[in-house]
């Protein structure tokens, strides 16, 4: 009985520990290239701003850098943290804060994720507490989780420039 007490919490430690692996800074960044054909640039930057400002709704100007000769965009966007059964007893309140970078070149349009953040909103619930706190994400178990989402979010925004 002792044995198997004693396996199960080896088991349990290995297996939480290996979870929470620091990743470097590099696996933090997401790169996506789309091609998107049958649009000009100048469209695909105009619906491209279109989709940030309708999806990104947290800030009241989710778009932070408009450069059209260079065909770049970048909006800031938020979406809840991915948590599954057990997890989200702990993460349940948590969301994810990021930079979504799209440069246009021509058909092609790169995606880049950067900034990628976890943070507890401000709550009014909490009477000595009121701030909310964030951090960069650097676990490799949060990136995994975190990383599915945002390439599903760069799936809606070609999506969405292919009238799909």
């Amino acid at each position: 009985m002792l044995k198997t007490l004693l396996l199960i919490l080896f088991l349990f430690i290995t297996s939480c520990s290996g979870s929470l692996t620091r990743i470097p800074a590099s696996e933090k960044i997401i790169h996506v290239t789309n091609e998107v054909q049958g649009r000009t640039q100048q469209q695909l930057l105009d619906m491209t701003r279109f989709w940030m400002e309708k999806y990104f709704t947290v800030h009241a100007e989710p778009v932070v850098l408009e450069d059209r000769q260079e065909g770049i965009i970048t909006g800031i966007g938020h979406i809840d943290y991915p948590c599954s059964w057990v997890e989200c007893v702990t993460k349940g309140d948590l969301q994810v804060s990021f930079t979504m970078r799209v440069d246009v070149q021509g058909e092609v349009i790169n995606t880049t994720f950067l900034n990628v953040e976890i943070f507890t909103p401000s709550s009014g619930l909490d009477p000595v507490y009121q701030g909310g706190m964030n951090a960069q994400v650097w676990s490799k178990r949060d990136m995994d989780a975190i990383r599915p989402e945002l390439l599903e979010l760069n799936r809606a925004l070609v999506d969405f420039l292919l009238d799909k």
